[in-house]
């Protein structure tokens, strides 16, 4: 099983990974003498500030913040560091999905034999549940990207669309504004992008993984709802009533900035970044819950996000499990993890439901308060459960599923195909796989 981490991480989708410190940080300089020190890896935005305040707070702590690259870059680092046996930090950050591949390796520690579970009550359930097993606890969660539809309101209003409940209702809305506008499209879907496909297989209860720990491992791409799935995609794809461009490039923004795409299916994330990105639209968006597979259902999807582990081999775990607990749990950690410097969404219950933070506006969406539909999303997720072979499906989904962008084959194709190659994967990886 060690294999599966080691040969696995060759690449990652870092859609959720945002721009933080560079290099060795002064956020742990200036500590009292005798404080025990931590070395931290983390990369995203505002990480450094938190970890000034905690050691401003904790003086018999000091944490020392070390970029050791973004997502995967840092994934490769820290295996080749636990292979060697040398140079691991104490806390690492991990997105999610990649939690059960250094699970599996029993290269993290149990923070449950530390007190850290006794903050469960405050943490998004989704969020929990992804990085525990049974009464084990692998990573403190940080923080979610609960999906909704945020859409151009004047695009809606000047086609007299209404705001779809549902996928078929969604369908139709998409029908109605291509044939008004044949250059239009009601969305963005970029399948070369897993973890947003991920996550919206995730919302329409589909989601095609099912592990637990252990070695055994579900794979599903071609069950009932996965083909559902795919066939409704691909179903406004051959239509041209949803564009195909990659995510986060120029073409999207352009599309979503000149009233090409009216809407996106945007993780609680987006609107910061997006509004960087748009300049004509500022004011014009407006956030509703993600379209449902049936009416009365109210079921959201996860898309990144990340959390913090303390690393086997740490001589301070007990230290790493109070700095890990402080920073995914506290009000002084969220009022920055929060502002403007990190604008991380929180998986913090006590932030979520605060009115002030469902109360906030972003000059994109105008006067409305898109935090308070994003929060909702946050608190009605099913677990997706990640397999420890995550980095490896990752980087084959960008090869196979590229044909379906080029549209010499199609999204039920792919689905075959990866099913396939993830299976043969994971047998070889020494897993029992259960397919369907």
């Amino acid at each position: 099983m060690a294999a599966v981490l080691l040969s696995a991480c060759a690449g990652t989708d870092s859609t959720s990974a945002s721009p933080g410190a560079s290099g060795s940080q002064a956020a742990g300089a200036g500590c009292a003498a005798g404080a025990t020190a931590l070395t931290f890896w983390g990369w995203s935005a505002g990480y450094d500030l938190a970890v000034k305040k905690f050691n401003q707070t904790h003086p018999d702590i000091c944490v020392k913040l070390e970029n050791a690259g973004a997502a995967n870059d840092e994934y490769v680092k820290l295996s080749d560091a636990l292979k060697a046996n040398s140079g691991t930090p104490d806390v690492a950050q991990i997105e999610y999905f990649e939690v059960p591949s250094f699970e599996i390796t029993n290269s993290l520690v149990d923070l449950s034999q530390y007190g850290v579970s006794s903050v469960e009550k405050d943490i998004a359930p989704v969020a929990w549940s992804q990085v525990t097993q049974g009464s084990k606890q692998y990573a403190m969660p940080v923080d979610l990207g609960p999906l909704a539809l945020y859409y151009n309101s004047k695009e809606f209003s000047a086609h007299k669309l209404s705001v779809p409940a549902t996928w078929s209702e969604f369908a139709a809305t998409a029908d109605k504004l291509h044939t008004a506008d044949p250059k239009a499209a009601i969305t963005n879907f970029d399948p070369v992008s897993a973890q947003d496909v991920l996550a919206l297989m995730q919302q329409y209860n589909a989601f095609p993984f099912s592990y637990s720990g252990g070695a055994k491992l579900g794979i599903n791409f071609t069950g009932t709802a996965q083909t559902a799935f795919a066939a409704f995609w691909q179903g406004l794809i051959d239509k041209k009533e949803v564009t195909t461009a990659a995510d986060f490039s120029p073409a999207q923004w352009s599309n979503l900035d000149s009233g090409v795409n009216a809407s996106r299916l945007s993780p609680a994330w987006g609107p910061v970044g997006m509004q960087s990105s748009i300049k004509k639209t500022i004011g014009d968006w407006r956030t509703a819950p993600i379209p449902q597979t049936a009416t009365g259902k109210n079921l959201s999807g996860n898309w990144g996000g990340s959390t913090l582990t303390v690393v086997k081999g740490t001589a301070h775990a007990k230290e790493a499990a109070e700095f890990v607990k402080w920073f995914g749990a506290s009000a002084d950690s969220w009022k920055i993890l929060s502002g403007k410097v990190a604008g991380a969404f929180p998986g913090y219950l006590p932030l979520l439901k605060s009115t002030d933070f469902q109360s906030a506006t972003l000059p994109i969406s105008g006067p409305s308060k898109p935090n308070k539909v994003f929060a909702a999303a946050a608190q009605n997720m099913e677990n997706p459960q990640w397999p420890p072979i995550m980095t490896a499906a990752l980087t084959q989904w960008t090869s196979t599923f590229a044909g379906v962008t080029k549209g010499t084959e199609t999204l039920p194709e792919a689905f075959k195909t990866f099913q396939q190659q993830m299976v043969t994967y994971a047998k070889a990886q020494g897993f029992t796989v259960t397919e369907g």
